[in-house]
C-alpha cells in the first residue's frame, strides 16, 4: 500500500471516528469537492510547474552564458518557484505523498543542516550523480529540492555562479530545477481529470479509502488547512522566532534566510490556504448555522496577510528591530485565530460533534 492510502487512512480513522454522525443535513459535500479540484489543486500544482520550467530554462541560459544578469535571473526565478509551492504546499493529499515527492520538493525542517551538509560535500567532491537529473532523483531528498538549490544559489560561494569556472555548480542547479519540473508534472498529471486520485477524491463511498461519507470527507478538507496552518506556526515561525525569550530567537534556523525568502514564503502560504478557503466553496457547510462565519474567517486571513506582506525583509533585520519583531510575534497570533475559527467555530457549523477538534493544542 502507497504512502499515499497508509497517511490518508490513518487521517481518517483518527478525526472519523471522533466525529458523530451527522445530525442534521447539510448541502452535499461533492461539488466542494470539484470545486476544489479545480479551481485550487490543478491551477496550483499548473503554476508550480509553469515557474520551474522558467527557472530551468534560466538555469540553462546561466550555465551556457555566465554572467551576473542571468544569475540574477536564476534567483529570481527561484524566489518565484518558491513562492508558488508555498501556495500549495500544505496539501497533504493524492501523488504529492508518494514516491518522497513532499521531501524532494522541499525537506524542511532540516535541523541537523542535513541539505546543507549533504550539497556542500557534492560541490567539494564534483559529485557527478547530482549534476544528471537521473541519478539526482535517487539521492537524498535533502539534495533534490528548493532547499538544496537555495544554497546552491544563494549559499557560500554562489556568487561565482557569475563566472565561467562554476560550471559544476551550475550543472547541479540545472538538474535540481529539472528535477523540480519532473516532480510538479508528476502531480499534474497524478491529479488530471479522470485519473486515480480525482476520481477517489471526487467520489466518497462506502468502499473509498480517502472518505466514505461527506463527514469524512469534510474532516480531511477541513484538517488540511487547519494543519497547514499549524504547521506555518509551528515548523516555519517557531524555527526562527520564540515568542517569549528574544535572546532566544534563530533567525539562520528559518527556511530560505539565504534567498530572503522567509517571509515571503510564509505570506503565500497564507494566501495559498485562503485560496484553498474560497475556491473550494467549504464555507457552504456551515451557511445554514453561522451565515457570517466565513466572511469572519476571510477578514482573518486578510490580517494574518496583510500582517505578512508588511515584513518582506530579511528575517534577521526582522528579529533585531523590536517592532517589527513585535510585529512576528502578532502575525504568529492572528495564525493561532483563523485556527481557532476553523478548529471550533467552523466545524462545529459544519455539524462535526460538539468537542471535536482538529487542534493539537497550545
Amino acid at each position: 500500500m502507497s504512502r499515499f492510502w497508509i497517511c490518508l487512512m490513518a487521517l481518517v480513522v483518527s478525526t472519523g471516528a471522533a466525529c458523530a454522525q451527522d445530525k442534521a443535513p447539510r448541502p452535499p459535500i461533492e461539488p466542494v469537492l470539484k470545486q476544489m479540484l479545480s479551481g485550487y489543486i490543478q491551477p496550483a500544482y499548473g503554476a508550480v510547474n509553469v515557474a520551474a520550467s522558467e527557472l530551468k530554462t534560466t538555469t540553462a541560459m546561466l550555465c551556457a552564458k555566465p554572467s551576473t544578469d542571468n544569475l540574477e535571473a536564476v534567483r529570481a526565478a527561484f524566489r518565484t518557484t518558491a513562492d508558488r509551492w508555498a501556495r500549495v504546499e500544505w496539501l497533504r493529499l493524492g501523488p504529492v505523498m508518494s514516491e518522497n515527492r513532499l521531501e524532494r520538493m522541499l525537506f524542511f525542517p532540516d535541523r541537523k543542516g542535513t541539505g546543507r551538509k549533504q550539497v556542500q560535500a557534492a560541490i567539494a567532491s564534483k559529485d557527478d550523480s547530482v549534476t544528471k537529473v537521473a541519478t539526482l532523483a535517487g539521492q537524498s531528498v535533502a539534495m533534490q529540492g528548493l532547499g538544496a538549490l537555495e544554497f546552491i544559489l544563494f549559499g557560500s560561494g554562489s556568487n561565482g555562479l557569475a563566472q565561467s569556472d562554476e560550471a559544476y555548480r551550475c550543472a547541479f542547479a540545472d538538474a535540481v530545477a529539472s528535477n523540480l519540473v519532473n516532480l510538479s508534472g508528476e502531480m499534474i498529471a497524478g491529479w488530471q481529470d479522470g485519473g486515480r486520485y480525482a476520481s477517489v477524491f471526487l467520489a466518497p463511498g462506502p468502499g473509498n479509502p480517502l472518505f466514505r461519507n461527506d463527514t469524512e470527507a469534510l474532516n480531511l478538507l477541513l484538517g488540511q488547512m487547519i494543519h497547514g496552518l499549524e504547521a506555518i506556526r509551528d515548523t516555519r515561525m517557531n524555527a526562527f522566532l520564540d515568542r517569549q525569550r528574544p535572546d532566544h530567537d534563530r533567525p539562520k534556523s528559518a527556511l530560505y534566510w539565504r534567498s530572503e525568502m522567509t517571509l515571503p514564503s510564509i505570506r503565500a502560504n497564507l494566501e495559498g490556504l485562503d485560496v484553498l478557503f474560497n475556491e473550494s466553496g467549504i464555507e457552504i457547510v456551515a451557511k445554514d448555522m453561522a451565515p457570517r462565519l466565513a466572511d469572519a474567517i476571510r477578514f482573518e486571513f486578510r490580517q494574518a496577510i496583510r500582517t505578512a506582506q508588511g515584513l518582506e525583509a530579511p528575517v534577521s533585520d526582522l528579529l533585531s528591530n523590536p517592532q517589527t519583531r513585535e510585529k512576528l510575534v502578532y502575525l504568529d497570533y492572528a495564525i493561532k485565530i483563523i485556527v481557532g475559527r476553523l478548529d471550533q467555530e467552523f466545524a462545529q457549523a459544519g455539524g462535526l460533534a460538539v468537542g471535536f477538534s482538529f487542534g493539537d493544542g497550545d
